[in-house]
């Protein structure tokens, strides 16, 4: 029905990305210092995408450093720094799908499946001229990406562009946020007719999915960090957790970092901007970097805790049913019910 491959991505010919640097000279950054354990990575990492035509040699005259990244399951991802390339590329403003209105979609429905892209970025090839911007340096030498790379400028404006037009038509009951597809269906046999059509447009697009990140027919779901289906929407537990065990921040990179996780769940917590004020008044530019912790946040900062650890649910609205919207609004926050 589709191709599945635990190694190998595909090579769509639907789209490639190109990188517009206009008038910039060539960005040359020296690779970073790395542990003997790093090393050892990198030449593995470099060694298996030699070999899946992912990278080539390169004599480029642009090139930037390596670094690895942890993944959830324990594997590395290996990853480029293109901050100054970034910095120089103009950017691609293709919109991103809002999460709430995708999350909306599927929590109605009574069967879902989702599917995830083998390494989606690599599924798009780059153009000539994006290969020799797209060279890393490392202690192996000089390399370019033959394809599409992770943390690279409007790379994800690319992929969204992508499966936006994959799924072109198939919008009443599948949708995408990057690599990963979600197709909904209020039942088993159009469920089934669903899935079959979105898996032919893989198919067809010359894209793969990953067999073991697949979820088939199931009434919930996990999804953009959600859990999903059957008319509810909880947060994900092991998130939740994460933000339980947060311990109390003492710099303002902390604080951002909590809130950021915890404003993730947002829509979850009542009044959610009135109890975070306080804790975002301390990441203003005016306040110093270590943060004055007073009993006020640490209020806050357990009452945003205990809301989401008590199991708090959303049901999926009805949009063929009318709405009545009332909004509020005050010096500290805005309101919507």
């Amino acid at each position: 029905m589709f191709s599945v491959t635990p190694v190998t991505p595909g090579l769509t010919e639907r789209a490639y990305h190109s990188i517009d640097t206009g008038n910039a000279h060539p960005i040359k950054v020296q690779p970073y210092r790395v542990s003997p354990q790093a090393k050892t990575a990198i030449e593995r990492e470099i060694q298996d995408m030699l070999q899946m035509g992912v990278i080539r040699p390169s004599e480029s005259a642009w090139a930037s450093p390596v670094v690895l990244v942890p993944k959830p399951d324990g594997e590395i991802r290996f990853c480029v720094d293109y901050r100054k390339l970034n910095a120089a590329t103009r950017p691609d403003n293709y919109p991103m799908p809002c999460t709430d209105e995708l999350l909306e979609k599927l929590g109605r429905a009574q069967f879902i499946s989702t599917l995830d892209l083998t390494k989606g970025y690599w599924q798009v090839p780059l153009d000539e001229s994006a290969k020799e911007r797209s060279a890393f340096i490392t202690h192996l030498g000089l390399y370019e990406f033959n394809v599409l790379p992770f943390r690279l400028q409007n790379a994800p404006a690319t992929f969204q562009r992508l499966v936006g037009g994959l799924l072109a038509g198939l919008g009443e009951y599948a949708v995408a946020y990057l690599d990963d597809v979600a197709i909904f269906s209020d039942s088993w046999a159009d469920h089934l007719e669903h899935l079959q059509k979105v898996l032919e447009r893989i198919r067809e697009a010359g894209l793969t999915v990953k067999a073991k990140k697949c979820q088939i027919g199931l009434n919930r779901v996990t999804y953009l960090g959600h859990q999903v289906g059957q008319g509810i929407i909880n947060p994900l537990q092991a998130k939740v957790d994460a933000i339980q065990k947060w311990p109390v921040p003492k710099s303002k990179k902390q604080v951002q970092f909590f809130l950021g996780l915890a404003g993730y769940y947002r829509r979850f917590v009542p009044q959610y901007s009135q109890i975070a004020a306080p804790l975002t008044d301390l990441t203003k530019k005016k306040q110093p970097n270590a943060v004055q912790w007073t009993e006020e946040c640490q209020k806050d900062f357990n009452h945003l805790k205990a809301t989401l650890m008590s199991d708090p649910v959303l049901r999926a609205p009805d949009f063929d049913k009318p709405f009545l919207v009332t909004t509020d609004a005050s010096e500290r926050g805005v309101g919507a019910v």
